[in-house]
Order: structure tokens, then C-alpha cells, then sequence
């Protein structure tokens, strides 16, 4: 099998830039899913939240007041669950892109090996059939 065999391929291409692609998705997947798991349990509900009715005797620039920090830890908490849910789908992402990738090359491989074989095979038909002449 010749080197031109191998990068002439277009289903191995395919199938290594699959492979990169999805390491790359994985990696990155699994490195911010932490991150955002960490966050998410740094800002997690605090219990603030149902404390906000007794600020109901308030008038409403009072009420603001009071309820900045809580309504600030809740937007970081949801911006970090979307976050999460967007990086969560990047891992799997490059989870499915990796596997196909596997995959798409191993085929790819056997195909060559195979078309490779053949061809020498009948070309060691050739040149036996030369001989007995």
C-alpha cells in the first residue's frame, strides 16, 4: 500500500477529521461541564428566595434594594444551568463525532487493506501464469 493510497482516501479523511473534531468537542465538553457544575453549586439556591415576602411592607425602590443580591444570584444560577446544558451538548456532541469518526477510519482501513491485497494477489497471478508458460 502506497502513502498515495492512504491520503487519497476520502472516507479516511473524513473519518480522521471526525476523529479531531470530536476530541476536540470532548475535551472541551468535559473541561466546561466542570467549570459550570461548579458554578452551578457555588450559586445554587441559597433559600433567600422564599425570605423576599416579608419585604412586601416595602415600597418598591426599598423592595429593589433588598432583593438586588438575590435576584443576582438567581441570574447567575440560570445563566449557568444554560451554559451547562449548551456544553453538556458538546460533549455528547463530540462523543457521537469521535465514535463515528472511529468508525468511518476502521472501515476505511479495511477497505484499503483489502483493495491492496486483491491487487497484489492478481498480480501474483500474472506473473505465476507467465512462469508455467
Amino acid at each position: 500500500m502506497k502513502a498515495r493510497d492512504i491520503y487519497s482516501s476520502y472516507l479516511l479523511i473524513v473519518g480522521a477529521m471526525c476523529l479531531v473534531l470530536g476530541i476536540g468537542n470532548w475535551i472541551v465538553g468535559a473541561v466546561e461541564t466542570t467549570k459550570y457544575q461548579n458554578l452551578l453549586h457555588k450559586t445554587a439556591q441559597t433559600g433567600l428566595e422564599e425570605t423576599y415576602r416579608s419585604f412586601q411592607e416595602l415600597d418598591h425602590q426599598k423592595n429593589e434594594e433588598v432583593l438586588r443580591r438575590i435576584n443576582e444570584n438567581r441570574e447567575k444560577y440560570n445563566a449557568a444551568r444554560v451554559k451547562l446544558n449548551f456544553f453538556y451538548v458538546v460533549l455528547i456532541g463530540g462523543r457521537v463525532l469521535f465514535l463515528s469518526g472511529a468508525v468511518l477510519t476502521l472501515c476505511s482501513l479495511i477497505r484499503l487493506i483489502r483493495r491492496d491485497t486483491q491487487f497484489k494477489i492478481r498480480r501474483l497471478e500474472g506473473l505465476a501464469g507467465k512462469d508455467i508458460l
